[in-house]
């Protein structure tokens, strides 16, 4: 994961612990357990908008996309300031 820049080494304050998970494919599956993390974290104050809300919204229009989100969980934006909140 370091080759592929979706982590980098860190002194942070913050860690939290890492589980391996074996699949049932035979291949091994990274997790970190962010819920102490979660429980301090500040809520949106927006929710996220339904299936329903996001259909109706979809109607009426001429073109449509799709994105490809494989690796979509590794490019969430983080404030810079809180980057060292998600130490493992």
């Amino acid at each position: 994961m370091t080759q592929t820049n979706q982590i980098r080494p860190s002194n942070s304050p913050w860690s939290s612990p890492v589980i391996i998970h074996k699949k049932k494919d035979g291949g091994i599956r990274f997790l970190v357990d962010y819920r102490k993390l979660n429980s301090v974290t500040k809520k949106d104050c927006l929710p996220q908008p339904t299936t329903e809300e996001l259909l109706h919204r979809l109607g009426g229009h001429r073109f449509y996309t799709k994105l490809d989100l494989k690796s979509g969980y590794f490019q969430l934006p983080i404030h810079e300031t809180d980057k060292e909140k998600t130490a493992f």
